[in-house]
C-alpha cells in the first residue's frame, strides 16, 4: 500500500489517489458523486474504513476515517456539473427527451435507479390501480408529471397534489416513485419548505419531493414554495452550521394528503395558479387491500418509467402545458375558493351586486363580516380584504376611488361597480 509508511502512517494524498481509482469521484457543493449518481456520507465512510481496518492499523480508525472522508472531498472538488434539461440518466445509459438513446453512462447528479428498456411492455398492475384511483383524464395529467419529473426543469411552473378521503392507497404512488428516483428524490413534509429554512438545502439536485402524508394545516406562508415551484433563478439554501448560498432548485413537488393546500395569509392568485389538484374515486367497498402492491409496482418500474417517459414526451410537444380534466378545472377553483372566503362572498346575490352602485371600504367589510358569522367563517383582517379587492379589481369590474358617499354623506375610500344589500 503506497499510502501507508513502515511506521504506520497514512499519506492522505496517496490514499485519496488510490481511492478514487477504485471509485472515481466528483464533489459538489460539499457532496460526493460517482458516475451512479450521489453517494452517501455513510457508504464512502465505510469503505475508507474497511481500508483502514484491512491495512493493518488497529488504534484511532473512527478518527482516521472522518480526516480522510475530508481529504477525499478536498482531492475530488469539482466545479457544478452542467444540467441538461433534455437528458434523463439512467442505470444503462443517457436517455434524451427526443426519443435517443446514448448506451455511455457520464458523471451526473441525479442518476435513476431504473433501465431504458425501449420494448417494454405497459405496467399492467400498475395501470389497474390507477384506473381505480383516478378518472381516464386524470391519470393522463398524472402520466404528464410523473415524466415532468424525470428531467431537472421548471417549465411546468405547477406543483401537484392528489387528495382523497383516505384509505384509496394513493400513498403507494411515493413507494413506487423511490425506486424509481432513489437518491434522486426526497421524501418530507411539504410544509418545512417555508417553516424549516435548513430543509431547503436537502432539495439541492433532488427532482421530486413527495408528501406521502399532507398536513391540512395552512401555509403560514408561501413565498419559498412558489419561487421554486417557478425557479428559474438561484434562491437562497442554508445548511446548518454553513454560510447561506445561491442553488438553482429544480425540485418538483408530489403531496398526498386528504384535502387541498391552504394558505393562511396569501390569497391571491400567485399561489392557487401553480397548483393542479386531482381528486381520487371512492374506495369501492368491496375491495381487498393487497399489503404487497408497491412490491407488486417495483417489479413493473422500467415498465412504469417507459409509461412516464411517454407522459413526458406528450408534456414536451404540448409546450409544458398539462392535460386537464374538468373536474381537475373544478377542483383548483374548490381549492380557491375554500382558500379565500371572499369569492364566495362576491359570489352571494343576497348580500353582494356586482356591475353597479357604489360602497364605502368600510361598508363593505362590515357586510363581509357579517356573512363570514352566519356562514360560520373567519373573517380575514379589513386590510387583507381591501388589498384582496384592490388586486382583483380587474377581476370583478369593479374600481377603487377615494371619494365615495358612505351612508353618513361623506367622503370615504371605497369603490365603485359593487353595491350591498340591506342586512337583515
Amino acid at each position: 500500500m503506497k499510502w501507508l509508511s513502515a511506521e504506520g502512517k497514512i499519506d492522505e494524498r496517496e490514499f485519496c489517489a488510490e481511492f478514487a481509482r477504485v471509485l472515481p469521484l466528483k464533489c459538489i457543493g460539499g457532496r460526493l458523486y460517482s458516475v451512479d449518481g450521489e453517494e452517501s456520507a455513510e457508504n464512502i465512510k465505510a469503505r475508507i474504513g474497511d481500508m483502514i481496518f484491512q491495512s493493518g492499523i488497529k488504534s484511532g480508525i473512527a478518527t482516521k476515517t472522518l480526516n480522510l472522508y475530508e481529504a477525499l472531498k478536498l482531492y475530488c472538488h469539482s466545479e457544478p456539473l452542467s444540467v441538461n434539461a433534455n437528458e434523463i440518466h439512467v442505470q444503462n445509459g443517457v436517455l434524451n427527451t427526443n426519443g435517443k438513446f446514448s448506451p455511455q453512462k457520464r458523471f451526473c447528479v441525479n442518476r435513476l435507479k431504473v433501465e431504458y428498456v425501449p420494448n417494454a411492455g405497459e405496467p399492467k398492475r400498475f395501470l389497474a390501480y390507477l384506473n381505480e384511483l383516478l378518472d381516464g383524464e386524470d391519470i393522463q395529467t398524472l402520466q404528464e408529471y410523473l415524466g415532468y419529473c424525470l428531467v431537472p426543469s421548471t417549465k411546468g411552473q405547477t406543483a401537484l397534489f392528489v387528495i382523497g378521503s383516505g384509505g384509496e392507497g394513493k400513498s403507494r404512488i411515493g413507494v413506487m416513485l423511490n425506486s424509481i428516483f432513489g437518491n434522486a428524490m426526497l421524501t418530507g413534509d411539504f410544509h418545512r419548505i417555508e417553516s424549516d429554512r435548513f430543509f431547503r438545502y436537502n432539495l439541492i439536485n433532488k427532482l421530486l419531493m413527495v408528501d406521502d402524508d399532507m398536513q391540512m394545516s395552512a401555509l403560514k406562508s408561501t413565498g419559498y414554495v412558489k419561487s421554486i415551484i417557478t425557479a428559474e433563478t438561484p434562491i437562497d439554501v442554508e445548511a446548518k452550521g454553513q454560510q447561506s448560498r445561491q442553488e438553482l432548485l429544480y425540485s418538483r413537488f408530489l403531496c398526498l394528503g386528504n384535502g387541498s393546500p391552504k394558505a393562511l395569509y396569501d390569497k391571491s392568485e400567485g399561489f392557487s395558479r401553480r397548483l393542479l389538484i386531482l381528486t381520487t374515486k371512492p374506495k369501492p367497498p368491496d375491495r381487498l387491500d393487497d399489503p404487497y402492491i408497491a412490491d407488486r409496482f417495483i417489479e413493473e418500474k422500467n415498465e412504469i418509467f417507459l409509461w412516464c417517459f411517454r407522459g413526458l414526451q406528450r408534456l414536451v410537444g404540448n409546450n409544458f402545458r398539462f392535460t386537464i380534466s374538468e373536474k381537475a378545472r373544478q377542483n383548483l377553483v374548490d381549492a380557491m375558493t375554500d382558500n379565500c372566503n371572499i369569492i364566495q362572498f362576491l359570489a352571494d346575490e343576497n348580500y353582494v351586486v356586482i356591475g353597479e352602485g357604489e360602497t364605502a371600504s368600510a361598508e363593505l367589510y362590515f357586510t363581509y363580516s357579517c356573512w363570514c358569522r352566519r356562514n360560520a367563517l373567519e373573517p380575514l383582517k379589513k386590510h387583507t380584504f381591501v388589498a384582496w379587492l384592490h388586486d382583483n379589481k380587474r377581476k370583478y369590474g369593479i374600481q377603487n376611488d377615494n371619494h365615495i358617499r358612505n351612508n353618513s354623506g361623506l367622503e370615504v375610500r371605497g369603490f365603485r361597480g359593487i353595491k350591498i344589500k340591506p342586512i337583515y
